[in-house]
């Protein structure tokens, strides 16, 4: 399957991501409990501080974009594959 296939379909698959996560009770609630997290880090660490965690954050969230993305990928192929196999 070539890559631009590939990136033809991903901002629909964003977008239906996105959905599933909003309907999903688990993630809704994740986000809460980060929410109270970092409410507690900014009222606990210095500008300073609190700048460092939301770069380290940023650059977390940035490489589990990438494996979100390589992984719907690679999902993609497996599916083709399966459906070649089984044809």
């Amino acid at each position: 399957m070539r890559e631009s296939i590939l990136e033809l379909f991903e901002p629909c698959v964003i977008e239906r991501l996105g959905d599933a996560y909003n309907r999903n009770d688990r993630y809704k609630k994740a986000i809460e409990d980060e929410t109270i997290l970092f409410t507690q880090l900014q009222k606990s660490l210095t500008d300073e501080q609190l700048k460092m965690v939301m770069e380290y954050n940023n650059a977390v969230s940035k490489t589990l974009g990438i494996c979100e993305k390589l992984a719907y990928r690679q999902g993609m192929r497996d599916f083709a594959a399966i459906l070649y196999l089984d044809n």
